[in-house]
C-alpha cells in the first residue's frame, strides 16, 4: 500500500485531480474577471450615450479591448473602461476590415426584424433577391430607380420600399408619403407619385415617421438608399443591370462565408 501512494497510479491520480482543481479555480478566476471587466464597461459607456442602448459587450481582436455594440454602432472600449475607441479596425496581414461586416450584420438583424405589411413592396411571381430602399417621393434618383421597377422585378429582384422623406416630418414630401400609404392601392399611388402626378391627399395610423427615423438610425443621409439582404448599404440610384451583378457577386461571397458575414 506505502508503495502505490509514494510512486503509483494512486500518487498520479492524487497529481490529476489537484491539476483539475487548479484549472478551475484558474478559470472562476478568469470568468469572475470577465464579468467584472463587462460590468464597468457597461457602466462607463452607459454614462455617455445620448441615446440608443448597448446591445452587445464581447472581446475583440485585440487582447484587452473590447468590442461593444450599440445598436448599429462599434465602439472598443479598454477592459477598465476608461478608454474608448472609434473607428474601423483591420487586420493587416490579411488585409481585412474587421469592423464594417459586424456594423452590416447589426444593420440586416434591424432590417429582417421590420413588418412587411408596413412596406410597399413590388415583386415578381419568383425571385432569387430582396433589397430594402429608403426613398423620398419627390428624389429624381429615387424616381428614376422606379420608372425601373419592372427591370428589377424581370431580374428576379424584389424590391422593399421604406419612406424617408428628406426634408423631414411634416414637410410636403411627408405628405406625399402618407397620402401614398394611406391609398386604397398603395402601389398604384406610388407608381403615380414617383412619376409627379397629384395624388388624393389623405391621412391615416402610418409608419412613415418611425421609417424616417430608422433611416437614420441605419446611417441614411440621402436617397435612394438601398440595403443589401446583408445590411449592406449602397448610397444612391442603380441601374437594375447593374445591380443584379451586385446581387450575384454578394451570392459568391455569401458561399464563402456561411455565417453571411463578408468583407
Amino acid at each position: 500500500m506505502k508503495q502505490l501512494i509514494k510512486g503509483g497510479p494512486v500518487r498520479g491520480l492524487i497529481y490529476a485531480m489537484l491539476s483539475a482543481v487548479i484549472c478551475v479555480s484558474s478559470a472562476m478566476a478568469e470568468t469572475a474577471q470577465h464579468d467584472e471587466e463587462i460590468l464597468k464597461i457597461r457602466e462607463s459607456v452607459g454614462k455617455i450615450l445620448s441615446n440608443g442602448e448597448i446591445t452587445s459587450i464581447s472581446g475583440s481582436e485585440i487582447d484587452g479591448l473590447y468590442e461593444v455594440m450599440v445598436g448599429t454602432q462599434v465602439l472598443y472600449v479598454s477592459a477598465n473602461g476608461k478608454h474608448l475607441l472609434t473607428g474601423k479596425l483591420f487586420d493587416i496581414e490579411k488585409q481585412e476590415d474587421l469592423t464594417t461586416p459586424k456594423i452590416n450584420q447589426a444593420k440586416a438583424a434591424y432590417l429582417q426584424k421590420l413588418n412587411e405589411d408596413e412596406m410597399i413592396i413590388f415583386a415578381p411571381e419568383k425571385y432569387q433577391h430582396t433589397i430594402t430602399v429608403f426613398t423620398d417621393i419627390d428624389c429624381g434618383y429615387c424616381r428614376k430607380l422606379h420608372a425601373e421597377i419592372k427591370d428589377y422585378n424581370d431580374l428576379g429582384i424584389r424590391v422593399r420600399y421604406l419612406m424617408y422623406p428628406r426634408a423631414g416630418v411634416g414637410s410636403k414630401s411627408f405628405e406625399k408619403a402618407v397620402s401614398v400609404y394611406c391609398a386604397d392601392d398603395q402601389n398604384d399611388a406610388f407608381t403615380h407619385a414617383k412619376a409627379g402626378d397629384e395624388i388624393p391627399k389623405k391621412s391615416c395610423d402610418n409608419p412613415v415617421s418611425k421609417q424616417y427615423e430608422l433611416g437614420q438610425m441605419l446611417g441614411v443621409r440621402g436617397t435612394p438608399a438601398i440595403f443589401l439582404e446583408n445590411g449592406e448599404m449602397l448610397p444612391g440610384y442603380m441601374p437594375a443591370k447593374r445591380m443584379n451583378k451586385v446581387l450575384s457577386e454578394l451570392d459568391e461571397k455569401l458561399a464563402g462565408h456561411p455565417s453571411g458575414v463578408t468583407q
